[in-house]
This record gives structure tokens, sequence and C-alpha cells, in this order.
């Protein structure tokens, strides 16, 4: 298994919302030549005294023959790429942050889902 992709972002079951920073979950999202890992992202606290750590846990593991149709589009100011599968799910998926609405990193993204998809069908 190799990876393709890693980034941060943000990421969602379904529709992208108003006030997205708050409704979708913030973690890492990896790519691989066999599936879409996005692992939410949480600051834990191993004691009081203790600094902050961040923590990766499991969100949604999406395999690439489930998926049916991989999109980038612009909402609002930000772009998201769009990703159904063969179930019926969708998920949305930025790199937006305050400083960049996630273009590139969102197209780059999309094309190596498309292009993996095509290799694995």
């Amino acid at each position: 298994m190799s990876l393709l992709f890693n980034s941060e972002g943000y990421f969602c079951e379904g529709e992208v919302e108003r006030e997205w920073q708050f409704k979708m979950k913030f973690g890492r999202i990896l790519l691989t030549n066999q599936e879409l890992s996005l692992f939410r992202k949480s600051n834990i606290n191993l004691t009081e005294i203790e600094t902050i750590i961040d923590k990766f846990t499991d969100g949604f593991k999406i395999p690439l023959l489930k998926i049916n149709n991989v999109s980038n589009i612009k909402i609002g100011k930000i772009y998201v790429v769009r990703i159904e599968t063969t179930d019926g799910f969708l998920f949305s998926i930025t790199m937006a942050d305050n400083k960049s609405s996630g273009k590139k990193r969102s197209m780059e993204l999309s094309e190596l889902l498309n292009g993996n998809i095509l290799r694995n069908t």
C-alpha cells in the first residue's frame, strides 16, 4: 500500500453547510492506492500539568472500489471534494483554512482519486 496524498483538512458525511469550520471534523486526510482514510483530530490532555497533545482517531475509511463519483466544486468561498459511494453515502472534504480557499489541494485530491478509481476498475 503506497501513500498518494497526505493533508490536514475538514471532512463530514453529507453536504457542506454554513459555518463549515464548526460543523465539519478537522483531521488528517490520507489517500493510498487502496483506500481514502479520514482521521479525526482531537486535543487530549494527559494530566492537568502537562501540555495538550494531538490524537488522531478513526473517522472514515472508504475503499476506492466503493467510490462511485468524485467531483470538485466551489461552495461559497471554499473548494470541496464531493465523494459519492456505491452504497449511497456522500462525503465532503476541504483543505480550506483562514488563509486559503483550498483550491489547489482539493483539485489535487480529486484528480488523484479519479485516477486511482479508473486504475482499480
